[in-house]
């Protein structure tokens, strides 16, 4: 049945009349109460009930009429018998009726809907909060004054804004202020009547933080003394209190600033339980000064200057200590960083992560690489996911104790996917310790494949000379000739150098003496003999050019640049061109001023010097004692150490390279 059609039926039928006098009606009755409702003395919610109540009665109305007025007309209709005579029989279901009935199901729907938001609206809290799961928003509430001085009452709201300030400007969670708290509490008081568990209430079951903030201070003489905590978002447990801190009482930031650095340092630190050095949360500034040492790891100074400024601001903060060490390990000064180990006190309130890598530091300075190396992977268990520690486990593995076949789990550990590769000397270093592990795997398509893409994106030295390794090593000489040229065109000439000496010394590894002597002879004619350099000693020496090394070494030495590396080689050319005895005074200058923390070094360097003068027995044996001090495994030595070459291949060398294992 058309809708025009419907509707002129319901004008015939005189629906709309009957309606009609429903909805006057109702009007009516709602304009009386709305005026009528205060004299009456009932609520002020009586015409919205009113209201509700004709609202459903609507629908009810339209059935009725359909039941009382409509329904008699569609149920018998007359009509004359065979014999003529009037008779009466039911009509069956008019299109009319499907029609009124699907009408009055959207009416239905209409009227429950429109009183449903009545309801929610004047039945419930004015106040819409949507009640969500923990997150990251923070509760901070008014610190409470138990000095007993009103003046100080002020302090209470500042203190609060202090830490707030703290948390929304360093993004460490969404705060729920004191204010905002406030504000709901009267609203919630009003809607729901009052209740001295409001402000609980609220925080528990609107706003759901996963950490509530709050203190109280008091004075003490002249002092102001400030109490902290932070409980998890139900109330229920105290996560940390915090200690004492205090102030003189006409200057209070200053107490709200030493606790602000608490808190911030819990909550920067807490998150990462496992990761975490400390048994109390640093001070958020010694907190954000290391981490802008770590950010400067390559420029010595600066790092070494925000590593001090940590310790000064928290002298209890262990990690500025524990990186101290480090650094100056890797700068080879070992006995001062076994001085630094020794300043940091053995205390029985130590984490076992404290212990860990303090034993860790002792192997490594001792030169046991074996211990090195189950202490590293105790560290590596705690935190396999941590960029450092992963990066630390991969060259320990590998150059410690040469296991390059554990490298690449170590390494998968972390996706580099998302990671900021070009600013992250970490994460290139990772690549290039899994370059080497994977050419000592004799991996070198898989190396050459990776490398040309990191070479290609990111300007590391490390990268380029392992690339160029891989390329001698498989045969790749012109590969390797266009990637020397590039590097000409691209670098300084200081690095150019370099690597023409590395791949001289390859091709040396591989008893190529005419590909390697280009190489060399290439630093040669950039020097032209005007000027000398460490690389053109280098050069040199390893085309047996023993007369130009040992001048070129001497003038070195007599401006303070040449290390143990270049006295070896020095002493060597003297055998060679005939001066045997100078050559055993730097012999024995060296011995004489071995140091203590010398982890296998001069071993070593006794080991090439006895090598290349052809006492092969001797040699082996102080390659022995160096891998024994804990001398490492690097692109440069023992097995890719030219000196080394003759005995490659010799069972000795087996047993050194294996010496860890």
């Amino acid at each position: 049945m058309k809708l025009n059609q419907f509707l002129k039926e319901c004008n015939n039928k005189e629906v709309f009349k009957k309606l009609s006098i429903y909805i006057v009606s109702s009007w009516v009755l709602i304009q009386v109460m709305a005026v009528t409702w205060e004299p009456l003395g009932v609520p002020k919610k009586s015409v919205t009930v009113l209201l509700i109540i004709l609202l459903i009665g609507f629908p009810v109305n339209v059935y009725l009429v359909w039941k009382y007025h409509l329904a008699p007309l569609e149920v018998k209709k007359i009509k004359l018998d065979e014999n003529g005579n009037l008779i009466e029989t039911k009509k069956n279901k008019s299109s009319f009726k499907k029609m009124y009935f699907s009408v009055l199901t959207i009416i239905s729907f209409i009227s429950i809907f429109v009183s449903t938001l009545i309801i929610n609206n004047n039945f419930k809290s004015h106040i819409k909060i949507n009640t969500v799961n923990v997150s990251d928003k923070i509760a901070v509430l008014k610190f409470g004054n138990n000095t007993g001085d009103k003046k100080y009452d002020i302090v209470s709201k500042m203190a609060a804004d202090w830490i707030i300030h703290g948390i929304s400007e360093n993004k460490l969670g969404q705060v729920v202020s004191p204010k905002i708290i406030e504000n709901y509490a009267k609203l919630i008081t009003t809607a729901v009547g009052n209740s001295s568990e409001v402000d609980e209430k609220l925080i528990k079951d609107y706003f759901n933080p996963a950490k509530v903030i709050s203190g109280n201070f008091y004075l003490k003489d002249d002092s102001l003394l400030f109490q902290g905590s932070i409980k998890d978002g139900q109330l229920n447990n105290t996560l940390i209190s915090f200690k004492l801190v205090d102030c003189k009482s006409n200057e209070p930031i200053d107490c709200m600033e030493k606790l602000k650095q608490l808190i911030l340092g819990y909550l920067i630190t807490e998150d990462n339980k496992q990761l975490n050095l400390q048994e109390v949360p640093p001070q958020f500034e010694a907190y954000q000064l290391v981490l802008d040492a770590k950010a400067n790891f390559s420029n010595d100074d600066r790092y070494l200057n925000y590593l001090n400024k940590a310790i000064e601001i928290d002298s209890n903060y262990f990690e500025p200590k524990l990186l101290k060490i480090g650094h100056f390990y890797n700068l080879g000064q070992f006995k001062k960083a076994d001085s630094l180990r020794k300043e940091i006190p053995i205390s029985s309130n130590r984490n076992e992560r404290q212990k860990n890598l303090m034993n860790l530091y002792e192997s490594m300075l001792q030169g046991n690489n074996k211990k090195t190396y189950n202490f590293i992977t105790k560290e590596y268990n705690i935190a396999p996911f941590d960029l450092e520690s992963n990066s630390s486990t991969m060259t320990i593995a590998l150059q410690y104790v040469n296991k390059p076949e554990d490298i690449n789990k170590i390494y998968n550990e972390i996706s580099m996917e998302d990671l900021d590769i070009e600013n992250s000397k970490v994460c290139l270093y990772r690549i290039y310790i899994k370059s080497l592990a994977d050419i000592e795997l004799q991996k070198l398509k898989e190396v050459i494949k990776y490398l040309e893409i990191y070479t290609r994106d990111f300007d590391d030295f490390n990268l380029k000379r392992t690339l160029a390794t891989a390329y001698v090593r498989d045969g790749e000489d012109m590969k390797l000739q266009n990637f020397i040229s590039k590097i000409k065109l691209t670098s300084s000439i200081n690095e150019y150098e370099a690597i023409c000496l590395f791949v001289g010394k390859e091709y040396l590894l591989l008893d190529n003496k005419k590909m390697a002597n280009n190489y060399l002879n290439t630093i040669i004619k950039i020097h032209n003999g005007k000027e000398n350099s460490k690389n053109l000693a280098a050069a040199y020496y390893y085309l047996n050019d023993y007369k130009n090394a040992e001048k070129v070494i001497e003038n070195l030495l007599n401006k303070g640049e040449v290390e143990n590396e270049f006295q070896i080689k020095l002493a060597v050319s003297y055998f060679y061109n005939g001066k045997k005895e100078a050559s055993k005074k730097i012999l024995d200058k060296l011995i004489q001023l071995e140091r203590n923390y010398n982890l296998g070094e001069l071993d070593y360097h006794l080991a090439q010097y006895y090598s290349a003068i052809g006492n092969g027995k001797t040699s082996l044996e102080y390659l022995l004692k160096s891998v024994a001090k804990g001398y490492s495994y690097t692109p440069d030595t023992y097995q890719n150490d030219v000196h080394f070459l003759k005995y490659k291949n010799s069972i000795e060398i087996s047993k050194i390279m294996k010496f860890w294992h």
